[in-house]
């Protein structure tokens, strides 16, 4: 039931959805030390008063009571700035129509994929709209596929830089025995025979992991997936971890923890290889400078699980004998010197991916906003 209320709401400066701080706690580091007020997505609350001013905005705007109440409630504030993740694009878009004057600070949850960009992920280019994208790919990749004029900034990865901030890189990372493979479960999807893009390239990926552990002796842990974009289905992590026993039986077997913040994060830090098809946590654990290798799809049949960057870290729909001679000779390399030979493509995908930089980046270009410079 939506909440009503009489007061005002007190004085902000940055506006920032509730659901973005419940799933990123790495935006409360970005907006430490200014005024924020936090809204509501679902059954945002109304502020009595304002009621008149909501159906107003309702009637002129052709917009929803739920839309016109956060605008509302904005307004209210005094909030010069929002800052927000780019998945709520639906509600980033209309918060744009219905407060123009308002500097939008967004924040890309992964790296650029052309087939996103077209079919669902977009934005529009704004004077008061800046994209911090992952990497000068994103750019590249926005503009080559939209043909966009939209701002885009290539600050980096804002959850690595979460992940730096606590756990700043060490020196013996990647110096286990280990492989590491970073789990796509997407529950029933899993479990049923598919011939979607998407399922044969995971269970061709899991059966080349398999037969390459058993032959190699080689101990696997698999990332299980955390709940990065939204909360875990009852019973998800129980039903990921039967499906894997039983995908990987026979392999020494371990999982990490998705309840502990970061858990991929510093498990791929500690692995000798990362395995995984092109996801954000395989491209960030790349930009770190660790050892991986991402199996990507024929780009012909499209870029779901494409990468922009040829390079010993990516094979396209190998054959296993290929899978297997790759994944020996990265096991055989040394990682520092792999992330010095691979830094060019690192720096390009993934910007400042070894540091916490990129809070300082957004913090500065809140800061821009609120003085007006930006």
């Amino acid at each position: 039931m939506r909440r009503i209320e009489l007061a005002r709401p007190a004085a902000a400066d940055v506006a920032v959805l509730s659901r973005n701080l419940e799933l990123w706690p790495v935006l409360r580091e970005v907006v430490a030390g200014w005024r924020v007020v936090e809204i509501e997505t679902i059954q945002s609350p109304v502020r009595l008063p304002d009621m008149p001013g909501i159906v107003r905005t309702m009637q002129q705007q052709g917009t929803s009571f739920g839309y016109a109440s956060m605008a509302s409630r904005i307004r209210s504030s005094g909030a010069k700035v929002l800052v927000a993740v780019d998945q709520t694009a639906e509600v980033i878009e209309e918060l744009g129509r219905l407060i123009p004057e308002m500097q939008q600070i967004l924040i890309a949850h992964g790296s650029q994929r052309p087939e996103n960009l077209l079919n669902h992920l977009r934005f529009e280019s704004r004077s008061k709209r800046i994209l911090c994208v992952w990497g000068q790919s994103d750019v590249d990749i926005y503009r080559g596929t939209l043909g966009s004029s939209l701002d885009c900034r290539p600050v980096g990865s804002l959850r690595n830089a979460g992940y730096l901030s606590k756990y700043p890189l060490l020196s013996w990372r990647g110096a286990g025995q280990s492989i590491l493979f970073v789990s796509q479960y997407a529950g029933v999807r899993e479990e049923v025979s598919s011939d979607s893009k998407r399922s044969v390239m995971l269970k061709t990926l899991k059966n080349y992991v398999h037969r390459y552990c058993l032959a190699s002796g080689a101990p696997l842990v698999v990332a299980l997936r955390p709940p990065a974009s939204a909360p875990h289905a009852p019973n998800q992590l129980a039903d990921e971890r039967r499906h894997y026993k039983r995908i990987f039986g026979g392999v020494g077997l371990r999982f990490t923890d998705p309840s502990k913040a970061y858990s991929t994060y510093i498990a791929s830090d500690e692995a000798d290889v990362t395995i995984g098809v092109p996801s954000g946590a395989l491209t960030e654990s790349f930009g770190r400078g660790n050892k991986v290798l991402m199996i990507r799809q024929t780009p012909s049949s499209g870029t779901y699980y494409g990468f922009p960057v040829e390079g010993d870290w990516l094979l396209t729909e190998p054959t296993y004998e290929e899978f297997a001679a790759r994944l020996n000779v990265l096991r055989a390399a040394n990682r520092e010197q792999c992330a010095n030979q691979w830094r060019a493509g690192r720096e390009y995908v993934v910007a400042n991916a070894e540091s916490d930089a990129p809070i300082a980046l957004v913090r500065e270009l809140i800061a821009k906003a609120l003085n007006g410079a930006i």
